[in-house]
């Protein structure tokens, strides 16, 4: 009984070790990190799951076992023919980079936002229209990709987020000054936009 009590204990001591390891990686190291293409994969060691890329899978819908990957850092779900991301991204709390371009997203769920770890968020070429004012409560947010959606509203938290370093809104809908608003605010931030169109944007 001892023995099994020890082994117990032991095997808490490297599942935790494994979790804090996975929390403190930087992006430098991360980038040699193994890359999991399947689910099924991922689900045999869970915990040592720090990337994943299900791209070009054609899943419609997000798997909820890819939210008992709690260590993860890098989701990729780019080409996947997603109309909606679940709203369960709270239980990733270690995600810092999330990519879901070529979609049919409509909507950033609200626990997107919830990711006070997330560096990179690219929703590119999906058909999301708003940006949601909750999106200052990312933090730690450096790169911002909206590029080819119909946005029309960009909040004035976007001007308070001065660690971006990143915006991309290229192929966007965007007024003269908004892009003004938006430049003038983030001056350290490399904004991409196309040539301001005479339209009415910055309100919902």
């Amino acid at each position: 009984m001892v023995i099994k009590t020890l082994i117990a204990f032991l095997l808490t001591l490297v599942l935790t070790s494994m979790h804090s390891q996975a929390q403190t990686l930087s992006l430098k190291d991360l980038d040699t990190a193994r890359v999991y293409t399947s689910v099924d994969a991922a689900m045999a060691n869970p915990l040592n799951v720090l990337r994943l890329d299900l791209s070009k899978q054609k899943m419609l819908t997000l798997p909820q076992e890819v939210f008992e990957l709690t260590n993860l850092q890098e989701l990729k779900l780019n080409k996947c023919r997603l109309s909606e991301l679940p709203n369960s991204f709270r239980l990733l709390p270690n995600l810092r980079i999330l990519q879901c371009q070529h979609n049919d997203i409509t909507t950033i769920p609200s626990s997107v936002f919830q990711l006070k770890q997330l560096k990179t968020l690219d929703l590119a070429d999906n058909i999301i229209e708003i940006i949601p004012d909750e999106i200052d409560q990312l933090g730690e947010l450096e790169t911002l990709a909206m590029w080819d959606n119909p946005v029309t509203y960009y909040p004035e938290v976007l001007s308070e987020m001065q660690q971006l370093k990143v915006l991309d809104v290229l192929n966007n809908a965007i007024s003269r000054e908004t892009q003004q608003r938006l430049k003038s605010s983030l001056p350290n931030c490399k904004i991409i936009m196309s040539p301001p169109c005479s339209c009415m944007d910055g309100d919902e």
